[in-house]
């Protein structure tokens, strides 16, 4: 493959991930008022985002103009960002920034975080139904999401498996699920095509002399082609990025649904 072509591929692969990248939503965040003195809040806050990530939260330096911020580790499937700023000076309270990858998520922390923190129910909160054991009632409006539906899902198209995560979920809100449908669509039309292209351009084709002795005409399979393998990998790239989104989806559901059902007050 010729050195134009290695940089069409390479600029519409960029232009995809740009699309699937933007689809993302990128929310101004919950705010929320907590009294108390600023040193207290900052160890009450961080206590109770380790009781929802099970100690997945650290503190990080880059604090962007606040007193501190708390972000999840890494590898946490269940990803949240908390900015605090504390007001000592003038009045005893902190303001809390809850940001995350979906607005609906960001709701739900923002809700947990303040009636975690304040023992109190809040109005308009998540709702859920609780059995006689205290677990999740079958018939509550929610329920839990299965990794097995989200994952297949995931490998037959990107799209779909946004669509079951987000289904009655409390993690999508707003244009979460539109964005995200949308640039997985785009992002597998795009990148499917370019294999296609590349495939099919590597593909040898019979010369005028094969075809004056009537040699058999080669396959014109793209599976078949020497670009075969540039194709199957683009078309599992979105894909592979949508298990690992679909893992994380599934995982902040489910525990949402677990720490909104076990609520002590």
């Amino acid at each position: 493959m010729n050195v134009k072509k290695k940089r069409k591929i390479l600029t519409l692969s960029a232009i995809a991930f740009l699309i699937l990248y933007s689809s993302v939503s990128i929310n101004a965040g919950e705010v929320f008022e907590l009294d108390g003195e600023p040193g207290e809040n900052d160890t009450r806050i961080i206590s109770a985002l380790n009781r929802m990530t099970f100690d997945r939260v650290v503190s990080d330096k880059n604090t962007k103009g606040f007193s501190a911020r708390y972000v999840s580790k890494w590898y946490s499937p269940l990803s949240v960002d908390v900015y605090v700023l504390g007001l000592a000076k003038r009045e005893k309270m902190s303001l809390v920034r809850v940001e995350s990858q979906k607005k609906g998520a960001e709701k739900v922390f923002r809700n947990f975080l303040l009636e975690e923190l304040t023992k109190k129910e809040i109005t308009g909160g998540l709702t859920i139904i609780k059995g006689p054991d205290g677990l999740l009632d079958p018939k509550s409006e929610y329920s839990y999401k299965s990794y097995l539906w989200s994952e297949s899902l995931a490998l037959i198209q990107p799209a779909a498996s946004v669509y079951y995560n987000s289904s009655k979920s409390p993690v999508y809100g707003g244009t979460d699920t539109l964005k995200g449908m949308f640039g997985y669509i785009v992002m597998d039309l795009l990148l499917a095509g370019l294999g296609y292209y590349y495939a099919t351009t590597t593909m040898e084709k019979n010369s005028n002399l094969d075809k004056l002795f009537f040699k058999p005409a080669r396959s014109g399979n793209v599976l078949d082609s020497p670009g075969a393998d540039v194709f199957i990998g683009l078309l599992m790239l979105p894909r592979i990025y949508r298990m690992i989104g679909g893992w994380q989806d599934t995982y902040t559901h489910n525990r949402i649904l677990e720490i909104s059902a076990s609520k002590s007050f």
